[in-house]
């Protein structure tokens, strides 16, 4: 239950469901349990909602079914796995108009923007940043610019699939594993504006939460099973689960809530993505 003034957002990642992989259904049904007690204001989930493969249109219509067991507002934005990636390497090949598609017809928009609790909360497409589809990505680069005018000095959090760095907003780093350093510099200033507060992602299967360049970084673990069913620390600590936030004026609280908070079953915990 919410305190008063204060607003909870939850935030969901990496699912990976599919009618052929049980073990990550019974999971989200867990967190769907927990998410209809627990009654958050917003549920954001920040893609790879789909098991794999960006071209299947089975586990699409699977997944966005699974979605609407929710009773509770939500909202999401897509991953490499829905939609397809970006260079080096791009996993499952580029995004592409009619992937993007896809996505669009099964869960709507690809990008959103909510206000809730003083807060602008804006969900973004990440696999649009410095790809191959430059008018759709200038297009989202025009919409986020209106967006942040009509945040009218409200505190403004940016939830995307990929993070938009590992380490720091100002790294030269690029590895595939988050945004281009194009857009990474342009949301550094963001950041160092005092425009945009926080910054939430997937993508990496892990928790961390990370202050750089003026802005909270949190990285949403896996809600799928972890490869091994382990749970372990790289660049953060790697597990099942979701992120909450408790948003209170200009102030957010973050939480890790796990297996057990959830009331995740140990037996479900298994298989690889």
């Amino acid at each position: 239950m919410n305190l008063p003034n204060q607003t909870t957002v939850l935030h969901v990642s990496d699912t990976h469901l599919s009618p052929d992989f049980p073990a990550a259904t019974e999971m989200w049904t867990a967190a769907v349990r927990y998410i209809e007690r627990s009654r958050p204001d917003l549920v954001i989930h920040t893609g790879d909602v789909v098991h794999d493969d960006p071209d299947d249109d089975r586990d699409h219509e699977f997944a966005a079914f699974q979605l609407r067991r929710l009773t509770t507002p939500w909202r999401i934005v897509p991953g490499n796995h829905d939609i397809g990636d970006s260079e080096p390497d791009p996993y499952r090949g580029l995004i592409s108009q009619e992937r993007l598609a896809r996505f669009r017809r099964h869960f709507g928009a690809d990008r959103w923007s909510v206000a809730i609790g003083g807060w602008q909360l804006i969900g973004l497409n990440a696999l649009l940043f410095d790809n191959c589809l430059a008018a759709e990505e200038a297009e989202q680069w025009e919409w986020l610019e209106e967006r942040l005018r009509e945040a009218d000095g409200r505190p403004v959090g940016l939830f995307m699939h990929k993070p938009p760095a590992i380490t720091s907003l100002d790294e030269g780093l690029y590895v595939n594993k988050s945004i281009g350093v194009t857009s990474r510099a342009r949301l550094l200033a963001l950041a160092a504006s005092g425009t945009v507060k926080l910054i939430g992602s997937g993508h990496l299967h892990e928790h961390v939460v990370l202050f750089s360049g003026g802005a909270l970084l949190v990285g949403a673990p896996a809600l799928g099973p972890v490869p091994g069913a382990t749970a372990d620390w790289n660049l953060g600590l790697r597990c099942n689960g979701l992120v909450e936030y408790r948003l209170s004026g200009a102030a957010v609280r973050v939480r890790l809530l796990r297996e057990a908070d959830l009331g995740i079953p140990s037996a479900a915990r298994r298989g690889d993505h």
